[in-house]
């Protein structure tokens, strides 16, 4: 088998609510690392709408998660949600900048505890977050390894003991 997959074969990295660019009602979100700290840029739009004018939490809750799981990520691990917790502000309005940042506060081996932020481009705090992952490993994080590299991604952590 080669390294490209038929466009029917997408693996799931590729349609990925929150980060998959071939999901079309996703949120396209993208991620890179400054110092410690994974960082994505976020202008929420119309179609995310909870009251009117402002961003949906359940959709708010899946941008402060999905930063949280590829801070895991840049740390060279695979992990899943175990706990979430968020903290609403302020409102997060659409079409308005946002930077969401989340950070590794402790690494338990199997438990990994971060924190997240959403702020505006005044750098208001709006939104806060905590969460927990619990480190996948073994088959599971071979499988996922091999499922981001085979959908492009070359900086797919490799299992760390």
């Amino acid at each position: 088998m080669t390294g490209e997959l038929a466009p029917d074969q997408a693996p799931p990295p590729r349609l990925c609510y929150a980060c998959g660019h071939q999901n079309e009602h996703g949120l396209h979100m993208q991620f890179r690392l400054e110092g410690d700290r994974t960082v994505c840029d976020y202008t929420p739009c119309d179609f995310q709408q909870g009251y009117p004018g402002r961003m949906h939490g359940g959709v708010v809750s899946a941008l402060i998660d999905e930063t949280m799981g590829w801070a895991v990520y840049h740390a060279a691990r695979w992990g899943a949600t175990a706990r979430l917790n968020v903290r609403f502000r302020q409102p997060v309005y659409l079409d308005r900048a946002l930077r969401i940042e989340a950070w590794i506060v402790k690494d338990r081996h199997r438990l990994i505890e971060l924190r997240s932020e959403i702020r505006d481009e005044s750098g208001a705090l709006l939104v806060e977050g905590d969460g927990t992952f619990m480190r996948l490993d073994g088959r599971i994080a071979d499988e996922m390894s091999d499922l981001a590299r085979r959908s492009g991604r070359s900086d797919a952590p490799e299992v760390v003991p």
